[in-house]
């Protein structure tokens, strides 16, 4: 095979001038494919090839879009940052298409060849802007995605989906405008890590994690080895332990093992390896990946990256912390995660006040607010009996009953669980469950989640 045929790869200290162009962009597609959790430039890495355009086409069918928004092709713009969303789904059919259990904010700065991203806990506290009270992160979407559904159960305009709403909702928190989305199912995950030959990780101590309703058996030692896809996929979304609440997984966990995983991907991408599975990987991609980015974006991204390595890859401390039932950011680590994003997007601050939903020393504020709101306190008996009071009419024929104005909110997702859900051990930790929405009533379309 050619790959046979090739000098060694290059130390990083020799010139650039070595490595062929078309090599480096290919390298570079499969590397931020790695970088952006398996889901933007992984089809960029066969622009070489004639495959690449076709599936190009699939992964840049936007399923999101407005039915009022008109079809363009944004071009690329040269030395210009690029924020986007990275949106692991479960679309499973016996766990629930929306469960959003990965999301990672990213910002690709061509200048500065970095790519930041911060993890969001799925417990993160936020407040969706045009809605009252505050919600979990990982909710967003599945309301976004009840919103659409019944609109359209409806015969309404659409106006709102599941990717419409949680763009602005972290807009509102963080204070740049996320354009972009990347979403990758599951499914495409352990693919595309089993067409890659596995990944190298240390995995930092024994997991038991098993499902056996639904046909999931996870069993990893601590150590040092390469996990193929599904045993990748247990790594990064281990929370219930077989052996009991001592040796669950929390969200911090879980955030630490995805940025683990991405770097593993990245260095497996550089390879010679990952890149002889190039045309593997590019038949994989088109299936299990979505984004808004555009043709001409994802090839303008891969040329300008095309000496990018893992170590420019910038990994934002969230530093939150578990307060029942949120997780929750120091004032200090969100206004640190804000700076250096702006920073990295090019602007000099928010335009609009910002949501602090998710700021530590706001939200405990506002949460001991709550319930220190008093409840209606019953009357105390005595041994007389009260006499009743005299009754108001209802109505009067020439009065029509008061209108009472409740607040635009959206569908409610009620906790639901296709996991065990024990009480946590110790109440400084988020629940150790993987909360699921359930489908909506009856009257609203299916968003596909089973019990």
């Amino acid at each position: 095979m050619q790959a046979k045929n090739d000098k060694p790869q290059a130390p990083a200290n020799q010139p650039r001038k070595r490595i062929k162009r078309g090599q480096r962009s290919k390298r570079m597609y499969l590397l931020l494919a790695g970088c952006l959790f398996l889901c933007l430039l992984a089809v960029g890495a066969g622009f070489a090839l004639n495959q690449f355009n076709k599936t190009l086409d699939i992964v840049t069918a936007d399923p999101y879009k407005l039915p009022d928004q008109p079809v363009v092709e944004k071009p690329y713009e040269q030395k210009k940052s690029i924020a986007f969303v990275i949106v692991g789904v479960d679309t499973r059919k016996n766990i629930g298409m929306l469960n959003t259990d990965v999301l990672v904010v990213a910002v690709a700065n061509p200048v500065t060849q970095k790519l930041s991203m911060v993890s969001l806990p799925r417990d993160t506290r936020v407040q969706i802007p045009g809605y009252p009270g505050y919600r979990k992160v990982n909710e967003v979407f599945a309301l976004g995605e009840n919103i659409r559904k019944d609109a359209e159960f409806k015969g309404k305009p659409v106006t709102e989906n599941g990717m419409t709403m949680l763009k602005k909702t972290l807009n509102h928190m963080l204070g740049i405008s996320v354009e972009h989305y990347v979403q990758l199912d599951f499914e495409g995950f352990t693919a595309v890590i089993d067409k890659l030959g596995g990944i190298t990780v240390d995995v930092d101590r024994d997991l038991v994690y098993e499902l056996p309703k639904q046909g999931v058996y996870r069993n990893l030692k601590k150590g040092k080895q390469v996990l193929n896809g599904e045993q990748a996929l247990g790594f990064v979304r281990h929370r219930i332990d077989r052996r009991g609440d001592a040796y669950n997984s929390s969200d911090f966990d879980r955030n630490r093992r995805q940025q683990q995983v991405i770097r593993a991907v990245a260095e497996k991408s550089m390879s010679m390896d990952g890149l002889t599975s190039l045309t593997a990987v590019l038949d994989t991609v088109g299936q299990h990946i979505k984004t808004d980015l555009s043709k001409d974006q994802i090839k303008g991204l891969a040329l300008d990256f095309a000496s990018f390595s893992s170590s420019n890859m910038v990994t934002l401390d969230n530093g939150a912390i578990w307060s029942s039932p949120y997780s929750l950011w120091p004032r200090e680590k969100m206004q640190a995660v804000r700076t250096a994003l702006q920073t990295e997007v090019g602007v000099a601050g928010p335009s609009e006040q910002l949501s602090d939903a998710a700021v530590a020393e706001v939200a405990k504020v506002e949460m001991k607010a709550e319930k220190r709101t008093p409840a209606p306190k019953p009357k105390p008996t005595t041994g007389t009996k009260e006499q009743p009071k005299t009754q108001k009419p209802a109505k009067t024929p020439n009065s029509a009953p008061e209108p009472t104005q409740e607040p635009v909110t959206p569908p409610t997702v009620p906790d639901g669980n296709s996991e065990p859900n024990p009480a946590p051990t110790d109440s400084n930790m988020p629940p150790p469950d993987i909360l699921a929405p359930p489908a909506p009533a009856t009257d609203s379309a299916d968003i596909g989640q089973t019990g």
